[in-house]
């Protein structure tokens, strides 16, 4: 199943959750996920949680909390 994160394409197998897919993005980056360092938000900035299932073409976005905005 594909996802986008950041504007990145991830392929992510079925029943992921957001952590799954977020967990792999940022893997590719060469950070590592901890639920208490990232704010996770839909495409509409709404902000969701990792444990949230996911469907074919959901957009996610990570944000850093310790990044200025």
């Amino acid at each position: 199943m594909k996802v986008i994160v950041n504007k990145t394409e991830i392929e992510i197998f079925e029943g992921a959750r957001v952590k799954d897919a977020v967990t792999k993005y940022l893997v590719q980056q060469g950070q590592t996920f901890n639920s208490e360092n990232f704010i996770l938000r839909d495409a509409y900035g709404h902000r969701i949680g990792a444990y949230g299932s996911l469907l074919p073409d959901t957009v996610l976005f990570v944000e850093n909390k310790t990044s200025p905005n």
